[in-house]
């Protein structure tokens, strides 16, 4: 049986070679029409995370994109493309089930999946309800929003069924492969594996995956454990499901250490407070109105301003129950240029928000090339040299050897050295392979 580390990299081979057909198909779609412009409208990070290769996405969003790429050209243009993400596809789920606690996961998310299917008929029955009662009383213009919602929650409803009967069937099948002895079960690597998990999550508790109906739910980022179905209460955002639990290995995005750096309070003045605590009252006002345009300028407007108030108004949007409008922040801070970005993952570091910190270079990592190394070479001149290594580390995982090297561009001698490093920490190959593009292109 292969060792743990063996498993882990054909884990992490398989989801980069899937995440490349991926992008490749992104890449030819086009993304104001169709399911792309519906992700890229309601859960735009999700999106991103993908194609940066942070995680795996449920098979049904892959399916509606292919379907996008058979209204563009036909059938016989989808056909080929949808072969090779299916195996691709294949390849990363059964090698995410061979990990040590696959089997115990499984189990984890077909209850996560029972518990959205009960949420959702309820929260289904709810809006059929007050459709009816809006309908009643002549506010025709609220019954047509509720019935909006109704249908995205019947598509949800869909969906959990079909991922119930996807998580039934891989568990079956490992517990063919491997069925348990009732010595074997309690000291099978599995069920260290699971205690292991376990333990993790009584350290620090999972957060609220975030998504909407077509995004139900990506897989989180690799150091966290499985999270648990979030509740379907705010209409604007249906429940979303776990396709694929993480797996167990370290953070990608851990942050470097910072024993001798200040903490976000030196650099916060008064007036940074209350532009925050500003802009939750503005944002909560806008919304009640139904002024999305106005909202989404505010987070524009903070964005743009100190990178010191990025962390205080995540901070206060969580403290107002408004997290939905935090994730909207972080997408729109994503597309800061490189010193901007640099500066906002450095003060969502200092403020020991390291997940929103990953969550933003994650997002960084999707753009060319090029403009990544810009990126590191803005992380490292404010001493961020771990954040550095780490947005290297991303795209080595989803990108040609080709494409990695064209990172080094903006500032080969201060890159170079960076990229072989992370290249090493993926694996030997990835080294000899960016090694040899870069000797290619004349940079080394």
């Amino acid at each position: 049986m292969p060792d743990v580390r063996t498993m882990e990299r054909e884990w992490a081979d398989s989801l980069a070679a899937f995440t490349s057909e991926l992008r490749a198909l992104v890449g030819v779609l086009d993304p104001a029409t169709g399911w792309l412009a519906v992700f890229r409208r309601r859960n735009a990070a999700e999106l991103t995370t993908w194609l940066a290769g942070g995680a795996l996405p449920p098979w049904d969003a892959v399916a509606d994109l292919l379907r996008d790429l058979t209204t563009r050209g036909g059938a016989a243009e989808a056909e080929r493309p949808a072969a090779r993400l299916r195996a691709r596809y294949g390849d990363a789920v059964r090698a995410r089930d061979a990990l040590p606690g696959g089997r115990e996961a499984l189990a984890v998310l077909l209850a996560q999946l029972d518990r959205s299917a009960r949420e959702l008929d309820a929260r289904l029955g709810a809006l059929t309800s007050a459709e009816k009662t809006a309908l009643a009383t002549g506010r025709g213009g609220e019954a047509r929003r509720l019935a909006a919602l109704a249908a995205w929650a019947r598509d949800d409803r869909e969906r959990v069924d079909g991922r119930r009967s996807e998580a039934g069937a891989r568990l079956a099948a490992l517990r063919a492969a491997h069925p348990p002895t009732e010595e074997g079960a309690r000291e099978t690597p599995t069920n260290e594996g699971a205690r292991e998990t376990s333990a993790r999550r009584r350290e620090k508790p999972a957060r609220r995956q975030r998504g909407g109906a077509r995004f139900a739910g990506i897989e989180t980022p690799r150091d966290e454990p499985p999270a648990r179905a979030p509740d379907v209460t705010p209409p604007a955002t249906p429940t979303a499901v776990s396709p694929l639990p993480p797996p167990p290995s370290g953070s990608r995005f851990a942050g470097a250490l910072r024993d001798h750096r200040p903490t976000l309070a030196d650099r916060v003045t008064e007036d940074d407070l209350a532009a925050a605590a500003s802009a939750v009252e503005r944002l909560r006002a806008l919304r009640a109105d139904g002024r999305s345009g106005a909202a989404h300028g505010v987070l524009s407007e903070v964005v743009g301003g100190p990178a010191v108030r990025l962390p205080l108004l995540l901070d206060a949007l969580e403290r107002a129950g408004l997290e939905a409008e935090g994730a909207t922040l972080l997408w729109e801070a994503g597309s800061l240029p490189p010193a901007s970005l640099a500066a906002a993952a450095e003060a969502l570091g200092l403020a020991g928000r390291d997940e929103d910190c990953g969550q933003l270079l994650r997002q960084g990592a999707a753009r060319p090339a090029a403009e990544v190394g810009a990126v590191a070479v803005a992380l490292r001149a404010r001493g961020l040299e771990g954040e550095a290594v780490a947005l290297l580390r991303a795209i080595l995982r989803a990108r040609t050897a080709e494409e990695v090297a064209q990172a080094a561009h903006p500032a080969p001698e201060a890159l170079v050295p960076v990229l072989l490093t992370a290249a090493g920490e993926v694996s030997a190959h990835h080294r000899r392979a960016v090694a040899s593009e870069l000797r290619r292109a004349g940079i080394l």
